[in-house]
């Protein structure tokens, strides 16, 4: 007897529900914030020495460190290495200036402007 009187109960309940207001949602356009990104520094490489040691000059080599007080420590790469590290860097340089045409092109769409009057391609 109590099983009609909950399913009344909960249809009654499920009945209230559908009095539901109408949404209505409006869209307009708003202005752009302008972006607030500082530009990065420049960077701020040391100066690298690089000597070339041969056999030819392993020897004076090894003088010229041990009178300057430096570790006798040589730290070297075969042609092909020295060829992949100069390809390396490029590989990070191109990658530097496309993250910085694509900041370029943020800064452009949200503020406008013309892209002409600061490449980023250095």
């Amino acid at each position: 007897m109590q099983i009609p009187l909950i399913l009344l109960l909960l249809t009654a309940s499920l009945v209230g529900c559908t009095n539901v207001d109408r949404i209505e949602t409006l869209s307009t356009s708003a202005e752009r914030t302008p972006l607030n990104i500082d530009p990065a520094d420049p960077v701020d490489l040391k100066r690298i020495d690089w000597i070339v040691v041969t056999p030819d000059n392993v020897d004076d080599i090894m003088s010229m460190l041990e009178e300057s007080d430096n570790n006798l420590v040589v730290f070297g790469v075969t042609p092909s290495d020295y060829e992949d590290l100069s390809l390396n860097m490029s590989e990070i340089r191109n990658h530097i200036n496309t993250q910085r045409r694509i900041l370029l092109q943020y800064k452009l769409y949200y503020e406008g402007g013309s892209s002409s009057s600061s490449t980023p391609d250095r």
